[in-house]
């Protein structure tokens, strides 16, 4: 049979982990379907990205960043690859215009699997979304049978993985995949360690360590990789992807956004130019940050879909004492972390979402 090339488009460390992972694990189980992953410009980048392709099962042809604008914008294909005369695009993260761009040189139908925004609806042939939520927010915009509920990427990304299983006063740290947040979070994580230490002395701690940068040593504390977190009786982590794949696994934890130094929080287009100017920048970064905090109800994804704080979140101007309380508090009630454990799992939903994209897609081929 003819082979069928089926083309992600995705820019983030966290979209390459917990959507692009699933989908292409799917779409690999159909030897007649190529897949090729095209990553688009981010201003995250870890410069890692490319390496860590490598492990995802089902990736046959990378176009990377470079390659990509080359081909866009300067019409220079990329010599490696001869795209198959059918396929599709699915966007699964970054801008929609890349993958749509995409689309318009390939002649491919164009998918997309979205959570926050939308664009060139007429353009994409159907959008994915994770929840009812999401579904409600974009179906006002939508012809009928353009928007469909397939459950979240995030939870199929973490099949595989132990749930849940904690050892005694475990507390395990994720300081990002980023450096600047690593280089942010390190120096606070050291003061919450050692002041949770002077409560509960047999505390033992762990620091995972992202496969795009590695997380900075502290003493005493193992570096684990996050398949490993299943071991902790809470977690510490900031916003992102993260949060909704440790809430999958059931791992209880308290999610943390420190304000205290705005100006070292990376923005995007014209506000990060800003943002860089002298004195006015920091100004302008800090009242930022406040707005974004005030006018967000929920950082933590599985929060954001039971639509109530299921997991603390601890925002703002953070004092290391009361992020340590609070772990300290949820050490101290077993009971509390086997009921938020278990709330966890039922906020981010059951897994297939993978699943029924390709089946779906497979449908308009």
């Amino acid at each position: 049979m003819t082979t069928t090339d089926i083309v992600l488009v995705a820019n983030s460390p966290g979209e390459l982990s917990a959507l692009v992972k699933p989908v292409a694990e799917e779409f690999s189980k159909d030897k007649n379907k190529r897949i090729i992953l095209v990553l688009t410009p981010c201003q995250y980048t870890s410069g890692q990205e490319a390496e860590f392709v490598k492990s995802l099962k089902g990736i046959d042809q990378l176009i990377t960043a470079a390659q990509y604008k080359k081909w866009v914008f300067l019409g220079q294909k990329p010599k490696n690859i001869e795209f198959a005369s059918a396929g599709v695009v699915l966007f699964l993260g970054g801008d929609l215009a890349h993958a749509m761009l995409i689309a318009r040189k390939l002649k491919y139908p164009a998918f997309a699997y979205i959570d926050e925004r939308i664009a060139w609806k007429k353009f994409y042939r159907k959008f994915f979304v994770p929840d009812r939520s999401t579904f409600d927010k974009f179906s006002r915009s939508l012809p009928a049978g353009k928007l469909a509920i397939v459950g979240d990427l995030m939870v199929d990304s973490i099949n595989g993985l132990k749930k849940w299983a904690p050892e005694s006063n475990v507390v395990t740290f994720m300081p990002g995949s980023r450096k600047w947040e690593i280089d942010y979070m390190t120096p606070l994580y050291k003061e919450i360690m050692a002041l949770i230490k002077k409560e509960i002395p047999g505390a033992k701690f762990q620091l995972v360590s992202s496969p795009f940068v590695k997380a900075l040593p502290i003493e005493g504390t193992k570096m684990v990789g996050f398949e490993d977190i299943y071991n902790s009786e809470v977690a510490v982590t900031i916003p992102g992807t993260n949060t909704a794949k440790i809430a999958a696994r059931g791992v209880p934890m308290v999610v943390v956004f420190p304000l205290n130094h705005p100006e070292l929080i990376p923005m995007e287009g014209i506000a990060d130019l800003i943002g860089k100017l002298p004195v006015i920048g920091r100004l302008f970064k800090k009242r930022v940050a406040e707005i974004v905090n005030q006018k967000t109800k929920y950082f933590a994804l599985p929060n954001q879909k039971a639509d109530r704080e299921i997991a603390p979140e601890i925002r703002g101007l953070i004092e290391p004492l009361g992020v340590a309380m609070k772990v300290v508090e949820l050490l101290k009630h077993p009971e509390q972390r086997r009921e938020m454990s278990v709330e966890l799992v039922k906020a981010m939903g059951e897994p297939g979402a993978a699943k029924k994209i390709v089946e779906a897609i497979n449908v308009g081929l």
